[in-house]
């Protein structure tokens, strides 16, 4: 899975009650298992991501939800979108 996005907007709206999720071993999930350039702020960005697309869950990947955690994720879940740059050509 590379999509999170649009993984976790199926999601919400086929299983809204959904309460755990685990995408460990996907590139969509950021963790230094996958890619050694990858650490735990990135996977912390990701899991405040998921949590405001999936409000419901109470495990995600290992790690149960804290009440902090989903704090933070309705304030700041938005804005940890992770944004690729479009393929382009280079030197066009």
């Amino acid at each position: 899975i590379t999509e999170l996005e649009s993984l976790l907007d199926h999601l919400a709206e086929v299983a809204p009650s959904l309460r755990y999720l685990s995408l460990l071993g996907n590139v969509a999930c950021p963790n230094e298992l996958v890619s050694k350039d990858k650490d735990e702020d990135d996977y912390q960005r990701y899991r405040y991501f998921v949590l405001h697309k999936l409000r419901n869950l109470k495990f995600l990947d290992t790690r149960k939800v804290t009440r902090s955690e989903r704090e933070e994720a309705l304030v700041r879940g938005a804005f940890m979108k992770v944004v690729k740059p479009k393929d382009a050509k280079v030197g066009a």
